[in-house]
């Protein structure tokens, strides 16, 4: 007998650290900023400044609102399978410049742009089923923190599903399930790492929609950089989970 405690799951599992993940998002995005600039330009800030640019203050009928909000949708999460593989590609020691970067990823982006559809149409569901709750009633109150704390559980069990399905070439239901065996323990802190994204970029929304009539290069901007992050920091974590993964076997 050597004396040592058995390993159990919790003890096995090395722990991500939030500060390297940190660091390690805003070196992708100064490594790669050129790239990311232009993919999400293309994807993201372009398509959404055509939008307002063609109908200011929201001037489309409501089927064709519907429509330009889901082809925008769909080219900006297009944009978080683009960025996925690149940042991978950077942090697995295969640095793309901002061509290949762009191509590949586009190339590769197929399983990524599944999964992202998927989750966004649970999004949808959530805020839908948002609307059937009742404020000042205890049935509101019980629905929406039943939602808020699946957001949760998503954000910290869910978070690397994109790059996985992107570099694993898997489908929409194994990704999730990928994703949910590499954040075992540590979705708390796959759940900090979000908490701390979405606080980052929560001031400049805030002053953004205090403004009476924000300049559509503003809004597109913002949105890029929203995007952008969303992209970036799934990619570091799952990289960092993967490789603790693999060191453990």
């Amino acid at each position: 007998m050597s004396g040592q405690p058995p390993r159990t799951p919790e003890t096995s599992t090395p722990r991500l650290d939030i500060l390297l993940a940190l660091h390690r998002t805003a070196q992708a995005v100064r490594a790669d900023l050129v790239a990311i600039l232009l993919g999400g330009g293309l994807l993201v800030s372009l398509p959404g400044y055509a939008a307002r640019l063609l109908a200011p203050e929201g001037g489309y009928t409501a089927d064709v609102a519907t429509l330009v909000t889901t082809g925008r949708a769909v080219l900006a999460m297009l944009y978080l399978a683009l960025v996925s593989w690149g940042v991978v590609a950077r942090l697995t020691g295969r640095a793309l410049p901002p061509r290949a970067f762009v191509h590949e990823g586009l190339r590769r982006a197929q399983p990524g742009l599944k999964v992202a559809l998927l989750v966004g149409a649970a999004v949808v569901l959530g805020l839908t089923l948002r609307l059937f709750a009742v404020h000042g009633t205890t049935q509101g109150f019980l629905l929406q923190t039943l939602l808020l704390a699946a957001g949760l559980w998503a954000l910290g069990a869910l978070m690397p599903a994109v790059p996985a399905a992107v570099v694993e070439r898997l489908g929409p239901v194994a990704a999730l399930k990928r994703a949910a065996v590499l954040t075992a323990g540590n979705r708390d802190r796959t759940l900090i790492l979000g908490l701390i994204s979405g606080l980052a970029v929560a001031p400049s929304g805030v002053l953004l929609a205090s403004l009476p009539a924000p300049h559509p290069l503003l809004q597109a901007g913002f949105e890029l950089v929203v995007w952008g992050l969303a992209a970036i920091l799934p990619a570091v974590v799952y990289t960092g989970l993967r490789t603790s993964e693999q060191a453990a076997s």
